[in-house]
């Protein structure tokens, strides 16, 4: 989950309860980490999309990514995940890792979280930022095959494009923060098996254009089914409903819209005009979006073995509709001396 995923507020004080109930053999309590713990995961992702009943794109991503925590204090963890063997199906991400972990070696992302997990900040997003702003010229020359054919102006437009967007943090963070939330989010969590807990958190969009998060209500409960004395299994599900998503979707492209007429010096009457005609559309939308993940969390170390995910977004307009899918899995690699 998206990765800027924050422990509920409310599940927190029952969490922090319920970790005085020691009595209590019903209770599960997620471990604490210690500086210098350290765990790689295989990473393994699928999306597919379908439009009107055809699948139009697939796409995978495969890689290590490797944990570890670097400080931590009673109140806080600074925790570093890297990347290594990183491969996309789409030649534009592979292009970027390539070059970036030529430059630069493997990426690494350093960042802060609360007790619980709960993401603070991404303390070296600014190196992140120009890491790769700094290899944007070499892999627009490659992308677009730049010759003395190439209309400059072109190149130069769409270098400006690119550098004004990874160099906005908020960019960086929406790119990682998903890893980083793949491992914390059930990190500090104390639950009584089979109790739902319930909140709302912030997802992103797959809708072109829109990059403000939703908020979607969410249910997290621990499996007695699954859970035993080695492992805690814990669930979540997550919702979006129609009426958040035409809001957000709403005010984006009516922004956009008001943008655009602004800088084309349009008529404030077809202005108008064309704002009527969105707010119809939007009106007209239906979307949805479900989401369930399950991870199994040793007991011991707190660290997740396994992450299963899935996400289906369905966006419905006018005669088109339009289907998303993610899966994605994260498997702990435990060395063969090991239990």
């Amino acid at each position: 989950m998206k990765r800027l995923i924050p422990i509920l507020i409310g599940m927190l004080t029952t969490f922090v309860a319920m970790a005085q109930e020691a009595q209590d053999s019903t209770v599960n309590i997620i471990a604490r980490w210690n500086a210098g713990e350290k765990y790689a995961y295989e990473y393994s992702q699928k999306e597919i999309k379908i439009v009107n009943g055809d699948t139009t794109e697939v796409s995978y991503t495969n890689a290590i990514h490797i944990y570890e925590i670097l400080e931590e204090t009673e109140t806080s963890y600074k925790v570093s995940v890297s990347y290594k063997d990183e491969y996309s199906s789409d030649p534009v991400n592979n292009l970027l890792s390539d070059l970036l972990t030529e430059r630069y070696g493997d990426p690494k992302v350093i960042f802060t979280t609360n007790q619980y997990g709960t993401l603070q900040s991404i303390d070296n997003i600014q190196e992140l930022s120009d890491q790769i702003v700094s290899i944007i010229d070499d892999m627009v020359k490659i992308l677009i095959n730049v010759n003395e054919e190439t209309p400059m102006e072109q190149v130069d437009m769409l270098k400006e494009q690119l550098k004004t967007m990874f160099s906005n943090h908020d960019t960086i963070m929406q790119i990682f923060a998903e890893d980083i939330g793949r491992v914390l989010y059930f990190h500090g969590c104390g639950m009584k098996l089979d109790q739902e807990y319930t909140g709302q958190i912030q997802v992103p969009s797959i809708y072109p254009g829109v990059d403000q998060l939703f908020p979607a209500d969410v249910t997290i409960w621990a499996d007695s089914e699954f859970t035993d004395e080695y492992s805690t299994v814990c669930r979540s599900y997550t919702t979006v409903s129609n009426e958040e998503f035409k809001n957000v979707i709403g005010k984006t492209v009516i922004n956009n819209l008001k943008t655009q007429a602004a800088a084309a010096g349009l008529s404030e009457e077809d202005l108008q005009a064309a704002l009527l005609e969105v707010e119809k559309t939007v009106q007209s939308l239906e979307c949805s979006m479900e989401e369930y993940s399950t991870a199994e969390i040793h007991n011991v170390t707190g660290w997740p073995l396994n992450v299963w995910y899935d996400k289906d977004t369905v966006i419905k307009v006018e005669d088109q509709n339009q289907v998303q899918s993610t899966s994605w899995t994260l498997k702990m690699i435990i060395p063969s001396d090991e239990e």
